[in-house]
């Protein structure tokens, strides 16, 4: 029993911790109720409010323990005591949180009966009703996300389903992705939009060196190299296996093998070949093609996966089958090449002056410039096409008789580089009328310049030709390949994905290939974290720096330093600088919020072109970049230790924290319009998907789940009259900068209600995956059972750019009003200061439209397909419903083809348990 003197202190002591509590300074607070309730143990008090303050903490298992003690010390209320009563039932409902946002179900389940309060005691039942429908075992989860990721885009959809397919590049060779780590330690990169293989070639080339010099022993490598082209995949598989036989055939000095650099070189960097090279690229066609059909590994240390397997296997069978359309012929091919190329030549002169080529290439330039065709030495062409010699000497001398026979022998003669073409991709553009009408514009986008390809190879030394200097960067590869398969030093996983897919499922451990054997090699045994990431420019295409943070950086080592980059081609002049250009993408500008929240800290990236510093000037005024960020060459990211986030020191406030997502929330549901066609596009490509997974990740990093519950709920249509309160905004202009993401707007209610039927849905389907449990009200989300797979296929049409990823489906109950028109579909669904304020937009918003922006779409059939909840689809086919679905491009705001009923067209094609 505690003295009075003591309870005295007590009582003082827990006066200044409410002080300091309603102060939000939790730590003190904390503090002062720890002193009194040593100096009273038999207080309950003292124990609520530490319950109180590791509630609002977020840390919900101590909050629970506090709780169980205080009840323990108050006793049971006797009649008529009602102070007794009400602080129990204050416990038991604070317990009933912590239970359900610590995900205890089972613990939440065996007090509810003690919640006095009705509505929550309601919304905890139902909320547990639905949590306990959807799969909670670890086992189960596992198997549930890859589920997950199976049926859930995680971008918008565009119209046209087949990728685009760039065979070649455009950077150069980065110096520094080594930089920091020791050959005698194992390494592990991960090279995304790997595309024609350059800087795999060159870390192979820079490691299997080491060796050869002998210098220092030299550890294993892992590769894991992703594209979304199967085609890029097959064309560096053909390559390395030319390299390894090349190799082997030098060094036994076997006849004719010293023109296998040569015939790797024009497979590289040239758009039509001798068909000698044909041949030679035939003959590994059919090698690898025999292997992957017998199940063997292309070679050792090499892995595929089966789906990869397929998807190469597709592509290699239609190299030894190709297509007789007129724009794959040679001559149409290398005339459309040409005349593209001067095209280009020509702008880019006006940006960078004259252009001047290395010494040794001279000849290149003229054949290139004349034909669009790389001529080899005579010695080349004595032993692989002998007519070529004296045509060569012909042109040479400056005919313009010779030049013609020398292009029409190249017509009759030489073959279309097969490597660079993917049939898929190009058919479905001339199906869709993306390339034109004639053989020339039908040609696909294959038009770079092979002598800016060699001076981009920085390891060639000497130029000496192009085919020569290219040749002898493979001749060199080939060596450090050899080098290190040859002392099973290297692995190389080959996957054909998406990036973000690919990385996510990695993450997870739920990489379907990484679970199947493949001879000597185990793929559950690859790495899952990585010392180095090559992105390319593929953040451009999918969310910028805030998808790099959210995929990339899970998966970088945290036991050393470890990095990814990236860099900006699509849009460079449209950010003045990096603050911007975060902004733009992750509402956050500020580089010590983006280390915190993301772990990731941007440094200075060596081996910039020196050239780039040069043209700064002239290039601004040319193009009307301000500052210096477009003048940036790779963004380099290193990872900084993920800790976490305390309230009042690191983790962002409470009301910036709601700004911000639901400045995430209004962007994604309301972008600023766009030209669909641009120079300069900057997509925003991002669902609703992508607010569920960086919720997710606040919470793994400290976030108070009830603070992230009453967002979600929010979100949901949970908030105050369906509302959401906020001081954010829709954008204003295609590129939120520094100053729009400072800007703080009066707090204002608006409507979520057109984005719940979709939002409630993904919630639902995301509640196993998340960190945290959610105290939703009744209705809000339901059960798997009641989801289910729609469809609904359109009438044939045509649409500018399909490849934009800005298409969402809108249902619109036509018996209220027809539909806005142009650019004013975004105003209608505004309820801010610049939305539509008529009562009949007021009305439509809440009760008339919903609006779908996770969505996959098939082109040959014109079909969108989604998730939703069926009471809300239920609800549109019922009777003589007047409800329309329309497909409609965000990036304009404007209508895609014709709109149909929902109860004629839309289908449910299965339930979400099936």
């Amino acid at each position: 029993m505690a003295s009075i003197d003591c309870k005295v202190q007590a009582d003082e002591a827990r006066k200044r911790g409410n002080e300091l509590y309603k102060l939000g300074k939790l730590t003190e607070a904390e503090a002062e109720y720890k002193k009194a309730a040593k100096l009273d143990p038999q207080d309950p008090a003292p124990l609520s409010n530490l319950s109180s303050v590791k509630f609002e903490l977020g840390h919900y298992a101590a909050a629970a323990a506090y709780i169980l003690k205080a009840l323990d010390l108050t006793g049971p209320a006797a009649d008529g005591d009602q102070q007794t009563g009400r602080k129990r039932n204050t416990l038991y409902e604070r317990l009933a949180k912590c239970y359900m946002h610590d995900s205890c179900f089972e613990e939440a389940e065996k007090i509810i009966d003690n919640v006095s309060d009705v509505t929550l005691q309601n919304s905890i039942r139902q909320t547990l009703k639905v949590a306990t429908e959807w799969p909670r075992a670890a086992d189960a989860v596992m198997s549930y996300r890859s589920l997950v990721f199976d049926r859930i885009p995680r971008f918008q959809a565009c119209l046209l389903d087949v990728p685009e397919y760039y065979a070649i590049g455009h950077d150069s060779l980065i110096e520094g992705m080594e930089s920091g780590l020791s050959p005698s330690e194992p390494v592990s990169m991960m090279f995304c939009g790997s595309g024609d293989g350059r800087h795999i070639f060159a870390t192979i080339l820079r490691r299997g060196l080491v060796g050869i010099m002998g210098k220092r022993p030299v550890k294993h490598l892992h590769i894991t190299m992703v594209d979304l082209k199967a085609a890029a995949i097959a064309r560096t598989l053909i390559l390395m296996d030319m390299m390894l036989k090349y190799s082997i055939m030098a060094h036994k000095k076997v006849p004719g093998s010293e023109d296998a650099p040569v015939v790797m070189a024009y497979l590289y960097a040239g758009h039509v070949v001798p068909a000698a090279v044909n041949e030679k690229l035939q003959d590994s066609i059919k090698e690898l093609v025999e292997d992957l059909e017998e199940g063997n590994s292309v070679f050792d240390g090499v892995f595929l996966a089966e789906e990869t397997k397929k998807a190469v296997l597709r592509v290699l069978k239609q190299w030894q089958s190709p297509l007789d359309a007129g724009y794959y012929r040679t001559g149409v091919v290398r005339t459309a090449v040409r005349n593209r190329s001067r095209d280009t030549a020509m702008q880019l002169e006006m940006v960078r002056g004259k252009r001047e080529d290395a010494k040794g290439l001279e000849k290149d330039r003229k054949s290139f410039d004349d034909l669009a065709v790389l001529l080899p030495s005579e010695a080349f062409a004595e032993r692989r096409d002998p007519a070529l010699v004296d045509l060569m000497k012909n042109y040479h001398k400056g005919s313009k008789s010779a030049t013609r026979e020398l292009a029409a022998h190249v017509d009759a003669n030489w073959v279309t580089n097969w490597t660079l073409i993917d049939f898929d991709d190009v058919e479905s553009c001339v199906k869709e009328s993306i390339f034109g009408e004639t053989d020339e514009q039908r040609v696909p986008a294959i038009e770079w310049d092979p002598l800016d390809l060699t001076q981009s190879l920085v390891f060639i030394g000497n130029l000496d030709g192009v085919l020569e200097s290219v040749g002898a960067f493979f001749t060199n590869v080939s060596r450090g390949l050899l080098a290190l398969f040859g002392e099973k030093c290297l692995t190389v996983e080959a996957i054909v994905g998406e990036m973000t897919d690919t990385m996510e499922r990695i993450r997870w451990d739920c990489l379907e290939g990484r679970r199947e054997s493949s001879g000597k090699l185990d793929p559950s045994k690859f790495p899952r974290k990585y010392d180095r990431i090559h992105m390319s420019n593929i953040p451009d295409y999918v969310g910028g720096v805030l998808t790099v943070a959210m995929y990339g950086r899970p998966l970088l080592r945290e036991d050393r330093p470890s990095n990814l980059r990236f860099n900006v081609l699509l849009n460079c002049p449209m950010f003045s600088t990096h603050e911007d250009f975060q902004a733009e993408y992750a509402l956050m500008h500020d580089a010590k919020q983006l280390e915190n929240h993301f772990g990731l800290s941007r440094i200075s990236a060596s081996g910039s072109n020196g050239f780039v510093n040069a043209m700064m000037t002239r290039v601004s005024a040319t193009v009307g970049a301000q500052g210096s960020f477009m003048f940036e060459d790779y963004m380099l990211w290193e990872q900084r230790p993920m800790k976490t986030l305390s309230r009042g020191k690191d983790l962002l406030p409470r009301p910036a924290l709601e700004k911000w997502i639901y400045g995430h929330f209004l962007k994604i549901a309301l972008p600023n319009p766009r030209p669909d066609e641009s120079d300069r596009p900057i997509y925003s490509p991002l669902n609703f998907t992508a607010l569920l997974r960086l919720i997710c990740h606040l919470a793994e990093i400290g976030c108070p789940a009830h603070w992230l519950s009453t967002i979600l709920i929010t979100l949901c249509g949970g908030g105050p009259n369906g509302n959401m309160t906020t001081t954010a905004r829709p954008p204003k202009m295609i590129v939120t900068t520094k100053a729009d993401v400072d800007a703080v707007y009066p707090a204002m209610a608006m409507t979520v209600a057109p984005w719940v039927a979709q939002f409630t849905t993904l919630v639902s389907i995301w509640s196993p995956l998340m960190p945290f449990g959610c105290i939703a009200p009744p209705g809000v989300l339901v059960s798997a059972a009641e989801i289910g797979e729609f469809s609904v296929s359109f009438r044939p049409f045509t649409e500018d750019m399909p490849r934009a990823p800005h298409f969402v489906l809108v249902f619109w109950n036509g018996a209220l009003r027809a539909i806005p028109g142009y650019d004013e579909l975004r105003r209608f669904l505004r309820d801010d200061e610049q939305g539509d304020k008529t009562p009949t937009a007021a009305r439509i918003r809440r009760e008339g439209v919903h609006v779908i922006n996770t969505m996959k779409y098939v082109t040959a059939t014109f079909t969108a397909s989604f998730w939703c909840r069926k009471d809300v689809m239920r609800s549109m086919s019922e009777g003589d419903s007047k409800w329309r679905v329309y497909l409609l491009r965000v990036d304009e705001w404007t209508q895609a083809g014709e709109a149909v009923y929902v109860k004629d067209c839309v289908k449910m094609q299965r339930l979400w348990t099936e």
